[in-house]
């Protein structure tokens, strides 16, 4: 028995010392012989800043290996890649083996390798001896655990050269492999800047979910107190899934403090995400119509609803792909958005110029991370980056806000307690104030909002005072003129309805830098304008008119869409008149006549003037 037991012990030292033999040899190695393999890798890095773990790599698929093998055959490769990238199919796994040499100042001190989350599981290997490892390296599907955390691997060389060997598998149809780029160096340095980035997502997590908060208690007690703000609750909610998304989603921080299972830590991902979605959406949709259709809403609230039901039971590599095929109809919310942005310019109604840079940066990254899943582009995932800034200026616009409405009830205050302490001479100010308000509330009512020109209503009212005056012989003369812009409608057709507001504009401008002081300019309605004129002489109604024209003429607003083929804007002018010895039964009579004359200019041929005779 002994006899056996001694013969075992010195089997198991021969076979120790053979392995260390080995390894000895890789260690002991010359340079000249990892160069002659064109496989010995510098690694430059220096006490403050660390250097990526670049160079090439023996990769045997499909083998799980501690120590290079002289019968398999591998292939050379660089790292980072995945294995879709390396073989063609992201379900596989393999061993990848590289030689590098340091500074040798840095002999005998601790060095870390910062590993980022590599969307599978590995295992690494310092000249054959373990080094750190996450989840279960496998292969196949019933041996093999993902686990997608960061790690930092500690070891102090005692050569300048040493071997790397990671074992690598993946089979929840991610690119897995080793596709995200590893960095070496000094260990403090290494442990400041992982600490940093966490630290720095932590704190911008907390700061999303503190927005977050905020903004749902602010809108509860808005609510108590009679406000209808329901778009500001939904807002909060949003944030704060937004801010939980960002913290399981890539580089998963919530790895540092959180002991979760790989599945698990996933589908609270997945989950969070959807629920962002569900409230951005929902917001988006009570912010306007225009935004995001009805139906497409529904459509996107059941979509997204199957998704949150399937991420809830469903195993990760079913719901991982239902959420891939989901992701190509907010295409479909993407162009509504962009529509809906252009309707609400195009009607020139009011948006917050923020939520519109922060919703296209949303979009855009989304757009980006899409292409990334698809193999189009490489880069980097945007989406913790563009979420945060989203909330980020969410932050800034209610901070404004509530800046600005703080002060502004301050100020009221303050004007109130300035009222009690002179109430006097404050009472007659006011009233003073309000007289003054009131005449400029009375001459808006008399004013056309797009033109600046007099509107129906104060036409009306004054063309029957002056009337009335005429009849009276208060006035020697009331002159009516109809102005119609020639082809407006296709004007409006080809150049857009913006554009004819401002020919609109520019052409009240000009009647009244043509016409005296004394002539009253009105919009009588779309296109068509009226001029009050009153103790002229007759003679020059006309001249006053083509000059009306001719100005108008001059301004040579451009107007290429014609059937006459004129190039510019032009002017058809009817035109009545009545004293009290030549008058009219009724004032719509004086009316109807400047309209009939107006009628045959036009169809006399456009940008002429018609006189009543």
């Amino acid at each position: 028995m002994w006899r056996t037991c001694a013969f075992i012990c010195l089997l198991l030292l021969c076979s120790t010392l053979t392995t260390h033999h080995v390894w000895a040899q890789y260690e002991s190695a010359p340079e000249s012989y990892y160069l002659h393999q064109k496989l010995l890798n510098h690694i430059q890095f220096t006490e403050d800043h660390p250097s990526f773990l670049e160079g090439k790599w023996l990769f045997y698929p499909q083998q799980l290996l501690q120590e290079p093998s002289a019968v398999l055959s591998a292939q050379t490769v660089e790292l980072p890649a995945s294995f879709e990238d390396l073989t063609g199919n992201s379900n596989t796994y393999g061993t990848f083996i590289g030689y590098f040499q340091i500074p040798k100042e840095f002999l005998g001190k601790r060095i870390a390798i910062w590993i980022p989350n590599q969307y599978g599981a590995y295992r690494v290997f310092l000249n054959g001896d373990g080094l750190v490892r996450v989840g279960t390296v496998g292969a196949d599907a019933a041996t093999h655990q993902t686990e997608n955390a960061p790690r930092i691997a500690y070891f102090v060389p005692e050569s300048k050269y040493f071997t790397l060997t990671i074992q690598a598998s993946s089979f929840q149809g991610l690119q897995g492999g080793l596709k995200n780029q590893m960095k070496i160096g000094v260990s403090r340095v290494i442990n400041q800047q992982f600490q940093r980035l966490m630290m720095s997502i932590a704190m911008i997590c907390g700061a999303v979910l503190g927005i977050g908060v905020f903004t749902l208690m602010f809108s509860a007690f808005s609510q108590a107190q009679g406000g209808k703000i329901k778009h500001i609750f939904i807002l909060g909610l949003f944030i704060v899934f937004l801010a939980l998304h960002n913290l399981f989603s890539a580089p998963y921080a919530y790895t540092i403090f959180l002991n979760l299972s790989w599945s698990w830590g996933l589908r609270l991902e997945y989950l969070f995400s959807f629920f962002a979605i569900l409230f951005f959406l929902s917001y988006m949709f009570l912010l306007s119509t225009h935004y995001l259709n009805r139906w497409i809403y529904s459509a996107a609230m059941l979509l997204l609803s199957f998704n949150i039901g399937v991420t809830v039971w469903a195993e990760p590599s079913i719901f991982q792909q239902l959420a891939f095929y989901s992701a190509f109809f907010f295409i479909v919310v993407l162009a509504n958005f962009a529509y809906g942005f252009y309707q609400t310019i195009r009607l020139g109604e009011s948006y917050s110029a923020i939520n519109f840079w922060a919703v296209i940066i949303l979009c855009a990254t989304f757009i980006h991370d899409f292409l990334l899943v698809l193999n189009l582009v490489d880069s980097i995932h945007l989406s913790f980056i563009s979420t945060s800034v989203y909330a980020l200026l969410i932050m800034f616009q209610q901070a404004r806000n509530y800046a600005y409405h703080n002060l502004h009830i301050e100020r009221l205050n303050q004007k109130l307690i300035n009222l009690n302490s002179s109430l006097d001479s404050k009472v007659q100010e006011r009233t003073q104030q309000l007289s003054n308000l009131n005449e400029k509330l009375e001459m808006q009512v008399k004013i056309d909002a797009l033109t600046g020109a007099y509107n129906r209503r104060a036409l009306n009212e004054e063309i029957q005072r002056l009337y009335v005056e005429t009849l009276q012989a208060k006035r020697h003369i009331l002159v009516f003129a109809m102005l119609d812009v020639d082809y407006f409608k296709k004007y409006n057709d080809h150049y857009g309805h913006l554009k004819g507001d401002q020919i609109l504009q520019n052409l009240v401008k000009v009647l009244h830098a043509t016409l005296p002081k004394s002539a009253y300019v009105a919009r009588y309605g779309g296109e068509e304008f009226a001029i009050l004129l009153h103790d002229i002489p007759q003679h020059v109604i006309g001249q006053l008119m083509q000059n009306v024209l001719q100005a108008v003429r001059d301004a040579r607003f451009e107007h290429v869409a014609r059937e006459d083929h004129k190039q510019h804007v032009t002017l058809s002018i009817g035109v009545a008149w009545m004293t009290r010895e030549y008058s009219y039964s009724h004032v719509d009579d004086l009316m109807k006549t400047a309209d009939v004359h107006l009628y045959q200019a036009k169809h006399a041929g456009r940008d002429q003037v018609v006189v009543q005779s």
